[in-house]
């Protein structure tokens, strides 16, 4: 028969019978004391157990098996000093003064000395984190899997750079773990150093209040390092007995006011002890106190005798000392969250940074470090947006937040955007988790996000908004003191540069000025306004007249390529600026208003009535970029190229028929005017970066690294650059160097245009997807060869000879359909037949993509891809670097080219192998890789691969070390594997 055995709480004595005598009853280490009546219940309980017609048991015996029933009542020694699982358990009780060998309390003894803070200053005993701990630089790592030795190599580099605040280059191929390593390092430091402050901190803290040595656990509370404050150490709530009876969701900041509170009931199971906690009786003052912490050993009492209590156990005492650490623990936790440097994780595209977050989740820290995403609100806007009503999102987004006197905007998501927080999201979430939650909270995703980025310990976003000033004002992206770790950073220069850069044309001015001459309209309602708008107005108008004057440059001169321009000297476009009041004298003023006017726009959009995103952008971008231009009085002025550039375009225009029955289309010249700024020193931009504590550049082709230090202007004092951790057994490098027929197989541009060489191409990607199972890769140096091999195919019968060996796809030049076609070769290369993708160098296939096991078993390049000369950018970049290649240590003409060549080469080569169990071949397609020059710049693992696999055509499809026998092996042990 099952019964229910009920003990009050509400009071905290509990006496044995007194033919037993008086001694307290443990069970495990927390103490049991019960009162008179429950006592005697357990007494005639014990009594119906153990009744029997034998001879009675000694008393000692009876005082054993009595202590065995009492544990069968509390098998949880003390359900509310041991909590359930999952429920935390409070560090804290007062130190036992009372003399350990008595069971008497001696009021009258004197303790000469306190107990001193524990020694311990850290958080609470946490079960052992899986995975494998690793002490690299002092400081514990905990990888999810069994690191590599290039991890290990990476993951010390990284941790020696944030602790010295040294900026770093790492190198490591693809497979080999880059993107884990990243980032348990970096988490493993950040822990250790929140745990080191919150250390120190608590150690002050108990100098300046030695009254908390009599409390333990204090300084394992008081130094957590949790940035969330301990929410079982708020002032304490009426009627609370102790901090393990929790009211409602209210609690937390009740006091001794008599607050409404819902207590709860803790059930125990069948035959186990019901517990009903009672309101705390008031104490002599008539205030609703507590006794929060509980002392290890409490005097045993007697109805007509009080034991004296220790003094720090005094209501007032306990109050005081419950308060101090309470306030303590949360000084402590705000110290520790400023102190410690954030971590800002930038990659190239939000697919990379969906990989990205999809290793954080597999790392213990995930959950411990709270994360943000942050995007643009062509991503995370979750508004239905008009196409018709609006010119973009951001327009959308700013009309439809302008709050009204009631503090209510005309967009319910933005509203609602603090109902996505952290605790509604999982402890890793990536874009589309985060919008998917915005549908189901009607939060705004984007608005949420920004929010969440204020108390997280890493933040994910495209490096692009940790590199461009205006984007990193905008998102309130504070780089100062924190971590800056940029993925996939082989582009780095480059996106500086353009970030530097500045293009506008005399339509964009002319849109700006008829918005603003609409606000400038409204004198009464924005008079507020009046000022600053009339000043950019002012200023914009300058730029009408400098563009209409400057236009006479272009006369007489040829069109190229619907193309005209004129490149001024730096010096003398400055004086052409003065001349119009829009030069280095004028800009403080117009930086001035423009801030301003920015500002404005983000924070009160309702005074600017009618003007968009389009104009904001334009007085933002001229702002920053002339900023540079002008900055320190004209020391970056030689780092820029002005170029003014007429772009003629002819377009169709339909007047409509005598009869309204037929449409007469005629050509007409669309003529644009723009002034392009192209910044040439990447370290303009960069030095905005070194704000951070350190800067961490991580790819996996970095090399060359030539100019990296030069162009960035920047010291990498630590590098590392591991081998591959793939078996050498398991990739095949060689190249092709001559054509069917043994001419040497030249892939220049003046060299592809040719019928033989492009026949000689399509015959080695033809036996190539003969040879090889499901997916092959073939990069191209641009479009145009792509349509020259494409058109050259049809012609010869390659094309059908391919598409009946493989599916075939093409790289599209659009996003929407570059996703399709890649879901579709996705599918295909699962197929027997497989599938073939023809993708350009620094195109969307090359960078950033996944192409793991089935999906690439084979990479052809062709060529090496340099950087197009008849590029306007590339042009004047070549012809600063030989300007100031020894002035300023940068690469001259030749070098340079070289570099950007073989980084875009690396990029696509490294898509062949994506991790150690992988496997798959790379074909270097020309004639020049059989001289050391060509071979000295590719990545260390190709390099080392390569050795002198150089093959004639013939000696490639019948050598013994041939592409096919390398892959019927390959393709044998896998299907043995299976």
């Amino acid at each position: 028969m099952s019964s229910i055995y009920e003990i009050s709480d509400d009071d905290d004595s509990f006496s044995e019978p007194q033919n037993l005598g008086k001694k307290e009853l443990s069970s495990g280490e927390t103490t049991v004391i019960l009162s008179d009546e429950e006592n005697a219940e357990i007494s005639i309980l014990t009594e119906e157990i153990f009744s029997s017609d034998d001879e009675v048991l000694p008393v000692v015996e009876l005082r054993n098996r009595r202590a065995e029933v009492v544990k069968k009542l509390f098998p949880t020694n003390n359900l509310r000093d041991k909590p359930k699982q999952n429920q935390s358990s409070h560090p804290l009780k007062f130190k036992d003064l009372t003399p350990k060998p008595n069971y008497s309390y001696d009021s009258n003894k004197k303790v000469d000395s306190l107990p001193g803070p524990s020694t311990s200053f850290m958080s609470p005993m946490k079960p052992k984190k899986p995975g494998y701990d690793k002490m690299i630089g002092g400081v514990t790592v905990n990888m999810p899997v069994e690191p590599y030795g290039c991890q290990i190599a990476l993951m010390s580099k990284v941790i020696t750079a944030i602790k010295t605040k040294q900026n770093c280059l790492l190198e490591s191929p693809t497979g080999t773990g880059k993107t884990l390593a990243l980032l348990c390092s970096a988490l493993a430091w950040q822990h250790s150093e929140s745990s080191r402050l919150a250390a120190l901190t608590a150690q002050e803290y108990f100098s300046r209040h030695p009254e908390l040595g009599l409390v333990e656990g204090a300084a394992t509370v008081i130094g957590s390092p949790e940035k969330v404050p301990f929410e079982n150490f708020t002032r304490t709530v009426f009627g609370e007995k102790s901090i393990y009876d929790k009211p409602n969701e209210t609690y937390g900041r009740g006091g001794g006011d008599g607050a409404q509170t819902q207590w709860f009931q803790k059930e125990s199971p069948t035959d186990m002890v019901k517990i009903h906690p009672k309101r705390q009786k008031l104490n002599p003052e008539g205030e609703g106190s507590s006794t929060p912490l509980k002392c290890k050993f409490t005097p045993p009492t007697t109805p007509t005798k009080t034991v004296e209590q220790p003094a720090p156990e005094t209501p007032q005492q306990v109050r005081h000392l419950y308060s101090l650490i309470s306030r303590l623990q949360l000084w402590t936790s705000t110290l520790v969250y400023c102190s410690t440097p954030t971590i800002y994780y930038g990659a190239r595209t939000h697919k990379q940074l969906q990989q990205v977050i999809k290793e954080f989740k597999r790392t213990s820290y995930c959950g411990d470090a709270k994360m943000s995403l942050l995007s643009s609100r062509e991503y995370s806007c979750i508004r239905e947006y008009d196409r018709a009503q609006w010119t973009s999102k951001n327009d959308m987004c700013r009309e439809c937040i302008k709050t009204s006197s009631k503090g209510d905007s005309n967009c319910k998501y933005y509203d609602n955007r603090e109902a996505l927080d952290h605790e509604k999201l999982p402890p890793a979430f990536d874009l589309e988790d985060l919008v998917n939650a915005g549908h189901e909270k009607a939060a705004c995703p984007y608005f949420a996000a920004k929010i969440m980025a204020r108390f997280a310990q890493i933040v994910f976003c495209p490096y692009n908004y940790l590199i461009e000033p205006s984007i990193r004002s905008s998102m309130q992206i504070d780089l100062r003191n924190n971590i800056l770790i940029i993925d996939e950073a082989h582009n780095i220069e480059d996106i500086c540069r353009d970030a530097a850069s500045l293009s506008f044309s005399r339509d964009h001015v002319l849109n700006a000025l008829k918005e603003l001459d609409k606000v400038s309209e409204y004198r009464y309602q924005n008079k507020e306004n009046q000022d600053y708008v009339e000043k950019l107005v002012k200023t914009l108008r300058n730029w009408d007249y400098w563009f209409t004057n400057q236009s006479q440059l272009l006369a007489g001169k040829a069109v190229n390529n619907n193309e005209v321009d004129h490149i001024w000297q730096p010096e003398h476009f400055i004086q052409t600026l003065n001349n119009h009041n829009i030069g280095p004298k004028q800009y403080p003023e117009f930086k001035q208003t423009a801030s301003l006017f920015c500002q404005k726009l983000r924070e009160d959009p309702r005074t600017l009535l009618g003007v968009t995103q389009a104009t904001g952008s334009l007085i933002e971008s001229i702002d920053t970029v002339f900023g540079y231009l002008f900055r320190s009085d004209g020391k970056y002025t030689a780092d820029f190229t002005p170029a003014l550039v007429k772009t003629v375009v002819m377009e169709n225009s339909y007047e409509a028929g005598l009869w309204r029955r037929t449409n007469y289309a005629q050509k007409v010249a669309k003529e644009t005017l723009e002034l392009r700024l192209m910044c040439m020193n990447s370290g303009i931009v960069f030095e905005g970066l070194k704000a951070a504590r350190c800067i961490i550049l991580a790819s996996g082709t970095l090399t060359p690294l030539l100019s990296l230090y030069s162009e960035l202007a920047t010291d990498f004092p630590l590098k590392v650059s591991p081998n591959h951790v793939i078996p050498k057994e398991r990739v095949w490098v060689g190249t092709l160097t001559t054509c069917p027929d043994g001419q040497p197989l030249q892939c220049k541009s003046t060299d592809t245009s040719q019928v033989a060489v492009q026949d000689a191409l399509g015959a080695a990607v033809t036996w190539v997807c003969r040879v090889t199972p499901h997916g092959v890769l073939c990069f191209l140096p641009s479009y145009r060869l792509m349509d020259q091999l494409v058109k050259r195919w049809r012609e010869n019968g390659t094309w059908d000879k391919l598409r009946q060996l493989k599916n075939v796809f093409m790289e599209s030049r659009n996003v929407k359909d570059h996703n399709e076609v890649m879901e579709d070769y996705y599918n295909s290369v699962e197929t027997d037949k497989g599938a073939i993708l023809f993708a350009v160098f620094r195109g969307k296939v090359s960078e950033g993509m996944d192409f793991k096991d089935q999906q690439a078993r084979a990479v052809i390049t062709v060529g090496i891809p340099y950087p197009n000369m008849y590029d306007r950018a590339v042009q004047a970049k070549v012809n600063y670097n030989d300007k100031f290649s020894k002035t300023r240590d940068l690469l001259p003409r030749s070098e340079w080219l070289l570099v950007q060549a073989y980084r875009a080469l690396n990029q696509a080569v490294g898509r062949c192998v994506r991790h150690r169990g992988d496997w798959g071949a790379v074909l270097l397609v020309d004639a020049r890789f059989r001289e050391p020059h060509y071979t000295q710049h590719l990545s260390g693992w190709v390099r080392n691969l390569l050795g002198n696999n150089h093959f004639t055509f013939n000696g490639l499809v019948n050598s013994a070390n041939s592409l096919e026998s390398f892959m019927q092996n390959m393709t044998l042990g896998e299907i043995e594997d299976i």
